[in-house]
């Protein structure tokens, strides 16, 4: 078992790369999320997701109810602080998609980019990609069927979909180096 990137949902092997279509039936029989049901998946702190919202990074929700967008934009910042400095995460995102606010400046729904960055994750897991050319292949067969809103949009999409993949993997790597360390070596 895997655990969904950014989450402490389990996935069976093979899931993965389905990224958000495993999240997306907690939205089907209700009107969204509440924030502590958002916060559980996440494995967050409400007061987190608050602080998000009020600084911009994640949009207002809609009568205390969270949509699929909310979760995937909170699930990628909490997936991607342990490599970077929360205000760098949030400039990746507006570079991506502009405001959190506003839907109609996105170049890609974040539920489809965290999907992106799930196929993109497992490829490079169950592949053992180590070479940055080999990276830049995995996301380019992940957004191989991506169709640019404007000229230039995929190159961007590119770029994001590049650091935040090598941001998980060095957060990751990381994460393998201190539980070695506790391990092993010791407190």
């Amino acid at each position: 078992m895997r655990y969904l990137p950014g989450t402490v949902i389990e996935v069976e092997d093979g899931r993965l790369r389905f990224g958000f279509a495993n999240l997306s039936p907690l939205f089907n029989a209700t009107k969204g999320l509440t924030l502590s049901q958002i916060c559980e998946i996440a494995g967050i702190e409400p007061t987190t997701v608050q602080n998000w919202i009020k600084r911009g990074w994640v949009a207002h929700p809609d009568n205390k109810r969270y949509a699929e967008n909310h979760l995937a934009r909170i699930i990628i910042l909490g997936m991607l602080r342990g490599a970077f400095q929360l205000e760098r995460i949030a400039v990746i995102l507006r570079f991506v998609n502009g405001s959190a606010d506003e839907r109609g400046d996105d170049i890609i729904p974040d539920e489809t980019l965290y999907t992106h960055l799930c196929r993109i994750i497992d490829t490079v897991e169950t592949e053992r990609l180590t070479t940055p050319e080999a990276v830049a292949a995995a996301i380019d067969a992940s957004i191989s069927e991506y169709a640019e809103p404007y000229p230039g949009a995929k190159a961007k999409l590119t770029d994001a979909l590049t650091v935040m993949t090598l941001a998980y993997i060095a957060s990751s790597i990381k994460g393998m180096a201190e539980r070695l360390c506790d391990e092993r070596i010791g407190k």
